[in-house]
């Protein structure tokens, strides 16, 4: 595989790593303060659940000053290393591939025919990011 190809997984993954963390960070926060973070993930969401009467204009409005302060702090705080070794592991799924037992790629495609060689990656995703 491509240096330029594990250095680009390995931001990809870094990124979402640290998206995870701030989000789980901040609907924790939102949970604390007694709130249901589902009623509160999106702005139509939210205007959609006060319309409905399961949420509050005021629950709205202190949602929102959670996500917003919660998220800053958490993005400045977060710990690199944690971030890094997460990240690592997501690379590390990336490159293996499951047979029975677990190998990666390249020991795959030797174990089926010494001249394949990986051309190309795609990445598909089941859910929405």
């Amino acid at each position: 595989v491509p240096q330029e190809v594990k250095d680009e997984e390995y931001k990809v993954a870094i990124q979402k790593t640290k998206e995870e963390q701030v989000e789980k960070a901040v609907v924790a926060a939102i949970k604390k303060a007694g709130i249901n973070a589902n009623l509160v993930d999106s702005e139509e969401h939210i205007e959609s659940n006060i319309n409905k009467g399961w949420l509050t204009r005021e629950d709205a409005d202190k949602a929102l000053e959670i996500k917003k302060t919660v998220a800053e702090e958490k993005a400045a705080n977060l710990n690199e290393n944690m971030i890094e070794n997460i990240a690592k592991g997501r690379l590390n799924k990336f490159f293996q591939f499951a047979d029975g037992d677990k190998i990666n790629v390249a020991d795959w495609l030797k174990s089926q025919d010494k001249d394949l060689a990986v051309v190309d990656y795609n990445r598909f995703t089941l859910s929405a990011e």
